[in-house]
């Protein structure tokens, strides 16, 4: 997870587990200034319902962008989470080819 810290703007990259988002309470502290970053609070420390980055920034009009990072180095962003698979394509035939 990349962000970057409203208070200071310093912009940094985080790992976060899928079981900690999704079931957990994550936070994250900004290397720069310290300050706290609620992620998610499945466990309704900080708020009295679950939430998450995305319902947070979804309350704000803020958009989440998702993406993945390939192993030759490539990265791919999406809008609404999904990924699409492609299939290797056959060489097409042209006329007169034999």
């Amino acid at each position: 997870m990349t962000f970057t810290c409203r208070p200071c703007s310093h912009r940094s990259s985080h790992r976060v587990s899928k079981q900690g988002y999704y079931h957990g309470t994550v936070l994250i502290s900004c290397p720069s200034c310290k300050n706290k970053h609620l992620i998610s609070d499945h466990l309704q420390i900080f708020s009295d319902s679950r939430i998450t980055l995305d319902d947070i920034m979804r309350e704000k009009g803020q958009l989440v962008k998702r993406g993945a990072l390939g192993g030759d180095g490539d990265v791919e962003f999406w809008d609404d989470g999904t990924t699409t698979t492609t299939e290797p394509t056959q060489p097409t035939r042209q006329i007169g080819d034999s």
